[in-house]
């Protein structure tokens, strides 16, 4: 009696007199209303434990990012006071071994490549 594409109502004539409106109730809304399964309490605090580890190692990992971004400008600050102690200029470097090369510096142009 029904088409399923229209939502209307489906009116029946039972008297002559009497007409009573009748309602298909789509079977989605009568699931929304059946309880939802839940996790046991076991799962559930494994679950809230691997949220709390990966909060902890994401604040770890911020923190190292930190404390690397620190360690970096210390190290410019000491190569920056050691320019300075020997008077050099852009122009010259300090190599690996703390020898001091006058003229060797490596162009910026060249390092960003």
């Amino acid at each position: 009696m029904k088409d399923k594409r229209n939502s209307q109502p489906v009116v029946q004539a039972v008297d002559s007199n009497l007409v009573q409106p009748t309602f298909d109730v789509p079977s989605t809304l009568v699931e929304a209303n059946a309880p939802l399964p839940k996790l046991s309490d076991l799962d559930k605090m494994a679950l809230d434990l691997a949220k709390e580890k990966r909060k902890t190692v994401l604040a770890e990992a911020k923190t190292s990012i930190a404390l690397n971004d620190s360690a970096e400008l210390a190290f410019k600050y000491v190569v920056l006071q050691l320019y300075f102690k020997y008077n050099l200029s852009s122009s010259d470097a300090i190599n690996e071994n703390g020898e001091i090369i006058i003229g060797g510096a490596v162009e910026q142009s060249a390092q960003t490549k």
